[in-house]
Protein backbone atom coordinates (compact mmCIF):
# COMPACT_ATOMS: atom_id res chain seq x y z
CA UNK A 1 0.00 0.00 0.00
CA UNK A 2 2.82 2.67 0.88
CA UNK A 3 4.68 1.48 -2.48
CA UNK A 4 1.16 2.54 -4.58
CA UNK A 5 1.08 5.69 -2.52
CA UNK A 6 4.69 6.71 -3.51
CA UNK A 7 4.13 5.99 -7.06
CA UNK A 8 0.44 7.66 -7.18
CA UNK A 9 2.69 10.53 -5.90
CA UNK A 10 4.86 10.16 -8.58
CA UNK A 11 2.58 10.04 -10.88
CA UNK A 12 0.62 13.63 -9.42
CA UNK A 13 4.44 15.34 -9.45
CA UNK A 14 5.02 14.47 -13.12
CA UNK A 15 1.95 15.60 -14.13
CA UNK A 16 1.80 18.91 -12.39
CA UNK A 17 5.88 19.19 -13.85
CA UNK A 18 4.15 18.75 -17.00
CA UNK A 19 1.21 21.42 -16.46
CA UNK A 20 3.96 23.79 -15.36
CA UNK A 21 5.88 23.32 -19.09
CA UNK A 22 2.50 25.40 -20.30
CA UNK A 23 3.63 28.73 -20.00
CA UNK A 24 1.76 31.92 -20.17
CA UNK A 25 3.40 34.92 -20.54
CA UNK A 26 1.80 37.90 -18.32
CA UNK A 27 4.33 40.99 -18.85
CA UNK A 28 3.84 40.80 -22.49
CA UNK A 29 0.19 40.73 -21.66
CA UNK A 30 0.71 44.00 -19.19
CA UNK A 31 2.63 45.50 -21.96
CA UNK A 32 0.12 45.18 -24.84
CA UNK A 33 -3.17 45.90 -22.58
CA UNK A 34 -0.96 49.29 -21.24
CA UNK A 35 -0.11 50.18 -25.17
CA UNK A 36 -3.87 49.65 -25.86
CA UNK A 37 -4.93 51.97 -23.15
CA UNK A 38 -2.20 54.74 -24.35
CA UNK A 39 -3.39 54.50 -27.78
CA UNK A 40 -6.88 54.61 -25.97
CA UNK A 41 -6.21 57.84 -24.23
CA UNK A 42 -4.23 59.57 -27.28
CA UNK A 43 -7.34 58.91 -29.23
CA UNK A 44 -9.66 60.66 -26.71
CA UNK A 45 -7.11 63.60 -26.23
CA UNK A 46 -7.28 63.95 -30.37
CA UNK A 47 -11.29 63.99 -29.71
CA UNK A 48 -11.26 66.50 -27.03
CA UNK A 49 -9.12 69.13 -29.29
CA UNK A 50 -10.98 68.16 -32.73
CA UNK A 51 -14.57 69.11 -30.40
CA UNK A 52 -12.77 72.26 -29.29
CA UNK A 53 -11.78 73.01 -32.92
CA UNK A 54 -15.35 72.42 -34.48
CA UNK A 55 -16.73 74.70 -31.23
CA UNK A 56 -13.89 77.34 -32.50
CA UNK A 57 -14.86 76.79 -36.58
CA UNK A 58 -18.78 77.25 -35.42
CA UNK A 59 -17.85 80.63 -33.58
CA UNK A 60 -15.77 81.64 -36.46
CA UNK A 61 -18.03 81.00 -38.83
CA UNK A 62 -20.27 83.09 -36.97
CA UNK A 63 -18.75 86.50 -36.68
CA UNK A 64 -17.77 86.02 -40.20
CA UNK A 65 -21.23 86.06 -41.33
CA UNK A 66 -21.95 88.87 -38.67
CA UNK A 67 -19.43 91.02 -40.19
CA UNK A 68 -20.49 89.90 -44.11
CA UNK A 69 -24.32 90.98 -43.11
CA UNK A 70 -22.57 94.23 -41.64
CA UNK A 71 -20.66 94.53 -45.41
CA UNK A 72 -23.33 93.99 -47.37
CA UNK A 73 -25.52 96.45 -45.84
CA UNK A 74 -22.50 99.10 -46.02
CA UNK A 75 -22.26 98.24 -49.42
CA UNK A 76 -26.33 98.64 -49.76
CA UNK A 77 -25.82 102.23 -48.37
CA UNK A 78 -22.93 103.28 -50.95
CA UNK A 79 -25.48 102.49 -53.65
CA UNK A 80 -28.27 104.46 -51.82
CA UNK A 81 -25.91 107.52 -51.50
CA UNK A 82 -25.09 106.89 -55.25
CA UNK A 83 -28.75 106.99 -56.22
CA UNK A 84 -29.37 110.19 -54.00
CA UNK A 85 -26.32 111.98 -56.14
CA UNK A 86 -27.43 111.14 -59.55
CA UNK A 87 -31.19 112.08 -57.99
CA UNK A 88 -29.46 115.41 -56.76
CA UNK A 89 -27.53 116.22 -59.85
CA UNK A 90 -30.52 115.57 -62.29
CA UNK A 91 -32.79 117.78 -59.99
CA UNK A 92 -30.25 120.73 -60.29
CA UNK A 93 -29.93 120.47 -64.02
CA UNK A 94 -33.73 120.42 -63.68
CA UNK A 95 -33.39 124.16 -62.54
CA UNK A 96 -35.06 126.69 -64.66
CA UNK A 97 -35.11 129.91 -62.95
CA UNK A 98 -32.10 132.48 -61.65
CA UNK A 99 -33.97 132.76 -58.81
CA UNK A 100 -34.01 129.28 -57.64
CA UNK A 101 -30.83 128.27 -59.12
CA UNK A 102 -29.32 131.68 -56.36
CA UNK A 103 -31.53 129.30 -53.72
CA UNK A 104 -29.89 126.31 -54.27
CA UNK A 105 -26.87 128.20 -54.40
CA UNK A 106 -27.03 129.33 -51.62
CA UNK A 107 -28.16 126.00 -49.59
CA UNK A 108 -24.93 124.04 -51.23
CA UNK A 109 -22.68 127.27 -49.79
CA UNK A 110 -24.21 129.12 -46.85
CA UNK A 111 -20.84 130.10 -46.15
CA UNK A 112 -21.06 133.25 -48.14
CA UNK A 113 -23.90 135.18 -46.45
CA UNK A 114 -26.39 136.38 -47.67
CA UNK A 115 -24.21 139.79 -49.44
CA UNK A 116 -21.46 140.40 -51.46
CA UNK A 117 -22.80 137.78 -54.12
CA UNK A 118 -25.98 137.49 -56.31
CA UNK A 119 -26.97 136.94 -60.59
CA UNK A 120 -26.81 140.24 -62.24
CA UNK A 121 -27.61 140.69 -66.59
CA UNK A 122 -24.47 141.45 -67.87
CA UNK A 123 -25.62 143.05 -71.49
CA UNK A 124 -23.79 141.69 -74.34
CA UNK A 125 -25.41 144.52 -76.88
CA UNK A 126 -27.52 147.27 -77.01
CA UNK A 127 -30.19 145.40 -78.67
CA UNK A 128 -30.00 142.19 -76.44
CA UNK A 129 -31.01 141.14 -73.25
CA UNK A 130 -27.86 140.19 -71.97
CA UNK A 131 -25.79 137.35 -70.18
CA UNK A 132 -27.48 136.45 -66.86
CA UNK A 133 -24.02 135.44 -64.94
CA UNK A 134 -23.43 134.66 -61.23
CA UNK A 135 -21.50 137.50 -58.89
CA UNK A 136 -19.39 135.95 -55.95
CA UNK A 137 -15.85 137.42 -54.90
CA UNK A 138 -13.26 136.17 -56.98
CA UNK A 139 -11.22 134.11 -54.07
CA UNK A 140 -14.17 132.24 -53.63
CA UNK A 141 -13.59 130.54 -57.38
CA UNK A 142 -10.91 128.89 -55.12
CA UNK A 143 -13.75 126.49 -53.48
CA UNK A 144 -14.89 125.77 -56.69
CA UNK A 145 -11.30 124.42 -57.84
CA UNK A 146 -10.73 122.71 -54.48
CA UNK A 147 -14.73 121.22 -54.48
CA UNK A 148 -13.51 120.05 -58.51
CA UNK A 149 -10.33 118.37 -57.52
CA UNK A 150 -11.71 116.69 -54.17
CA UNK A 151 -14.66 115.27 -56.49
CA UNK A 152 -11.89 113.61 -59.05
CA UNK A 153 -10.19 112.23 -56.01
CA UNK A 154 -13.07 110.97 -54.66
CA UNK A 155 -14.68 109.12 -57.87
CA UNK A 156 -11.15 107.41 -58.27
CA UNK A 157 -11.28 106.86 -54.36
CA UNK A 158 -14.62 104.94 -54.63
CA UNK A 159 -13.14 102.76 -58.17
CA UNK A 160 -10.57 101.73 -56.14
CA UNK A 161 -12.40 100.50 -53.10
CA UNK A 162 -15.16 98.85 -55.09
CA UNK A 163 -12.05 97.10 -56.88
CA UNK A 164 -10.90 96.08 -53.63
CA UNK A 165 -14.20 94.83 -52.31
CA UNK A 166 -14.65 92.89 -55.32
CA UNK A 167 -11.05 91.16 -54.41
CA UNK A 168 -12.27 90.35 -50.80
CA UNK A 169 -15.25 88.91 -52.12
CA UNK A 170 -13.35 86.65 -54.15
CA UNK A 171 -10.80 86.52 -51.82
CA UNK A 172 -13.58 85.36 -49.41
CA UNK A 173 -15.00 82.65 -51.47
CA UNK A 174 -12.03 81.00 -52.11
CA UNK A 175 -11.26 80.87 -48.33
CA UNK A 176 -14.22 79.40 -47.90
CA UNK A 177 -13.40 77.06 -50.58
CA UNK A 178 -9.69 76.24 -48.77
CA UNK A 179 -12.17 75.74 -45.43
CA UNK A 180 -14.48 73.44 -47.11
CA UNK A 181 -11.31 71.23 -48.49
CA UNK A 182 -9.57 71.52 -44.67
CA UNK A 183 -13.20 70.44 -43.52
CA UNK A 184 -13.34 67.01 -46.14
CA UNK A 185 -9.49 66.20 -45.39
CA UNK A 186 -10.09 66.24 -41.90
CA UNK A 187 -13.09 63.80 -42.08
CA UNK A 188 -11.33 62.00 -44.26
CA UNK A 189 -8.37 61.74 -42.07
CA UNK A 190 -10.70 60.75 -39.15
CA UNK A 191 -12.76 58.54 -40.94
CA UNK A 192 -9.26 56.68 -41.82
CA UNK A 193 -7.95 57.01 -37.80
CA UNK A 194 -11.22 55.54 -36.50
CA UNK A 195 -10.72 52.49 -38.89
CA UNK A 196 -6.89 52.46 -38.13
CA UNK A 197 -7.78 52.47 -34.54
CA UNK A 198 -10.54 49.98 -34.83
CA UNK A 199 -8.44 47.46 -36.34
CA UNK A 200 -5.45 48.31 -33.99
CA UNK A 201 -7.64 47.06 -30.75
CA UNK A 202 -8.79 44.23 -32.95
CA UNK A 203 -5.51 43.00 -33.22
CA UNK A 204 -3.60 44.16 -29.73
CA UNK A 205 -7.24 42.32 -28.28
CA UNK A 206 -5.80 39.00 -30.39
CA UNK A 207 -2.47 39.14 -29.77
CA UNK A 208 -3.33 39.35 -25.76
CA UNK A 209 -5.71 36.36 -26.09
CA UNK A 210 -2.75 34.51 -28.01
CA UNK A 211 -0.03 35.90 -25.08
CA UNK A 212 -3.06 34.77 -22.38
CA UNK A 213 -3.09 31.18 -24.09
CA UNK A 214 -0.68 28.46 -22.74
CA UNK A 215 2.56 28.06 -24.56
CA UNK A 216 4.60 25.14 -25.05
CA UNK A 217 8.18 24.86 -26.84
CA UNK A 218 9.25 21.89 -28.70
CA UNK A 219 11.78 21.00 -25.72
CA UNK A 220 8.48 21.64 -23.48
CA UNK A 221 6.67 18.92 -26.01
CA UNK A 222 9.29 16.65 -25.55
CA UNK A 223 9.49 17.14 -21.99
CA UNK A 224 5.40 16.36 -21.69
CA UNK A 225 5.55 13.12 -23.68
CA UNK A 226 8.45 11.83 -21.88
CA UNK A 227 6.36 12.89 -18.18
CA UNK A 228 3.35 11.52 -19.76
CA UNK A 229 4.81 8.43 -20.82
CA UNK A 230 6.11 8.32 -17.23
CA UNK A 231 2.83 8.65 -15.53
CA UNK A 232 1.68 6.17 -18.12
CA UNK A 233 4.20 3.62 -17.20
CA UNK A 234 3.84 4.35 -13.30
CA UNK A 235 0.14 4.54 -13.36
CA UNK A 236 -0.06 0.92 -15.26
CA UNK A 237 2.43 -0.55 -12.31
CA UNK A 238 -0.13 0.83 -9.76
CA UNK A 239 -2.93 -0.49 -11.91
CA UNK A 240 -1.27 -3.55 -11.89
CA UNK A 241 -0.52 -4.00 -8.59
Amino acid sequence: MAKALVKWVTVASILVAALLLFRRDPEAVTRARAEAARITAERDSIRRVVDSTVVEQANLRHERDRHAQAAAALRDSVAALERARVEAQRSVRSLRTTDSLGVRFAEAFPELGTEHWGITTLPLTDDTLGLEVLLVPAWFGETFLIDHQNAESWRAQKDRLLAVDSLQLHVAQLQDSITTLEAEKARAYEAGYREAYASYQELNARYVAELSRPKFSLGSTVGLCVGAAGAGFLLGEVIRE
